[in-house]
């Protein structure tokens, strides 16, 4: 195994009494993979018939999270995870983890989806912090022939007949790795999969494998998911009740284009599959650098599964493939085309909301609301080197992608800065989780704000209020009731103001 450059003593001596982490000479290096509109039950280690050996072997050798939260959104998700503060974008007065660590003398580099920018020679990942960077400044595009699609801040075309996004970002964060490797210092890389965003695609060999296992329909994979879960020791039915269907979820036994529907989950779990496949790809790189060991992985999703359904350009992200396809005198079908199968090149859709439904097994509501379905995501952690919990343990304790800044700070020794590249920078809103990697715990009463697209939340202690636009607050245990089917505001008044106090000091008393 490559020896890295060892912090200097007072440095490390320093980092061992303030966490219990830091059992190393060595600063860990530091991966962080992202998923992208995937419910809370589809990976197996989840609960979840989707098949995740990689994943579901990082979680066996690590520890899971149940009370992992996100922003509900992708972009806010990726501007609040970079940045240590809960953001909608990056602001001159924000620095991203890659910006703090570059400084301590870690090398960097990400691959997938921005999302925080469209030009990637101004506002691209070049320009923050990133040595290195493969992948889509948008936020969707084809996965045969992904819009924005860069090379640090070079516009490219996919490079083979046979190009699959989700398979490349793998091939290219092991390109990195390989890279990395070659030098003594630490690394930091962010890998951002655009899977199982749509438009739903992926490879029919893929898709005709997961056909048979939907047939029944969205009710009996909610039902089948939630009883594996039980059983699985994820959830409990007294803490984790299930709550009816959401009120859009049509009954399976009166739908029509059953075998179009059915293919459309096919498809998505084929996505998640590949993703996995190219975990795996990454893992397996690690292993052969030597850099497995002292490497902390960390994956969790960007918002819980989308109930979207699409039309017209699919929100500007078909551009290309619509201009090329009339180009060639084809067609696109875009959006619920019931007579087009889903799944080529020249189709554009989306799982939508009945399936999503079945994804989020247990948790209510969907990406784009702060409900646990929308900002609860499953996370796992995995370091052999620094992780003081059993092999595959599985913990309540909270944590969000706000608390990523703080955490890699503490584990890399490096300092926030108050002024970078001449700009003054807001302080971070991070926590550190190196407390509870090291085996510790974190403080129960930690505040957690959501604010997303007319739908709000805070976290404190056992209780969580939530309100969808201008109806009341409800007031939720989470600590007794985590599918949020008991709504305490009206037992509890004085614990929703006190909590709605909290939500209006940080984002003022807006009510959208």
């Amino acid at each position: 195994m490559i020896h890295r450059r060892r912090v200097c003593l007072l440095a490390l001596l320093l980092a061992v009494v303030a966490c219990p982490a830091a059992v190393s000479a060595e600063r860990p290096n530091i991966l962080i993979i992202l998923t992208d509109d995937m419910g809370f039950s589809d990976l197996g280690c989840f609960g979840g018939e989707i098949e995740t050996p990689n994943l579901d072997a990082l979680a066996a050798g690590g520890l899971r999270f149940t009370a992992f939260h996100n922003t509900a959104r992708c972009w806010p998700t990726r501007a609040t995870l970079l940045s240590g503060r809960y953001s909608n974008g990056l602001s001159a007065g924000q620095v991203t983890i890659a910006e703090v660590l570059k400084p301590a003398g870690y090398q960097t580099g990400m691959v997938g989806k921005w999302h925080l920018g469209m030009n990637p020679e101004k506002d691209g990942p070049i320009q923050r912090g990133f040595d290195t960077f493969y992948g889509t400044m948008t936020g969707a595009g084809s996965f045969w022939d992904p819009y924005t699609l860069t090379r640090n801040t070079e516009p490219i075309e996919p490079d083979s007949e046979d190009f699959y996004y989700t398979d490349k970002i793998g091939t290219e964060a092991v390109r990195q790795i390989e890279t990395f490797a070659k030098s003594e210092k630490p690394f930091f890389q962010y890998v951002a999969f655009t899977a199982a965003h749509w438009p739903m695609h992926a490879p029919e060999e893929t898709i005709q494998k997961y056909l048979p296992r939907y047939a029944d329909g969205w009710e009996k994979l909610r039902n089948d998911r939630y009883a594996r879960m039980l059983k699985m020791g994820i959830i409990d039915k007294q803490r984790w009740p299930l709550p009816p269907m959401e009120s859009r979820v049509q009954p399976w036994e009166t739908v029509d284009h059953k075998p179009w529907r059915v293919r459309n989950m096919a498809i998505y779990a084929a996505m998640v599959d590949h993703m996995d496949q190219a975990v795996g790809n990454i893992v397996g790189a690690l292993k052969r650098t030597g850099q497995l060991e002292n490497t902390l992985i960390i994956y969790f999703h960007d918002n819980g599964a989308c109930p979207e359904h699409l039309g017209g350009n699919g929100y500007n992200t078909a551009n290309n493939i619509l201009a090329k396809a009339k180009a060639a005198g084809q067609t696109v079908a875009v959006g619920d085309v019931f007579d087009v199968p889903m799944g080529g090149p020249l189709t554009y859709g989306s799982v939508g909301h009945n399936w999503a439904n079945a994804q989020n097994t247990p948790l209510r509501r969907y990406k784009m609301n702060v409900h646990e379905g929308g900002s609860c995501t499953p996370a796992i952690m995995h370091w052999p080197a620094g992780l003081k919990h059993q092999p595959g343990s599985i913990t309540a304790q909270r944590g969000h992608v706000v608390d990523m800044m703080a955490t890699c700070m503490e584990l890399a020794a490096a300092k926030y800065p108050t002024e970078f590249d001449g700009r003054t920078i807001t302080p971070h809103e991070s926590l550190s989780l190196a407390v509870v990697i090291g085996g510790g715990k974190q403080p129960h009463e930690h505040v957690y704000y959501f604010n997303h697209a007319g739908t709000h939340a805070v976290i404190q202690g056992d209780f969580k209020v939530v309100r969808e636009g201008k109806g009341p607050w409800a007031l939720y245990n989470l600590t007794e009731n985590r599918t949020e089917t008991r709504d305490l505001a009206k037992q509890y008044p004085q614990r929703v103001e006190e909590l709605t106090a909290l939500w209006e000091a940080r984002w003022g008393k807006k009510t959208k």
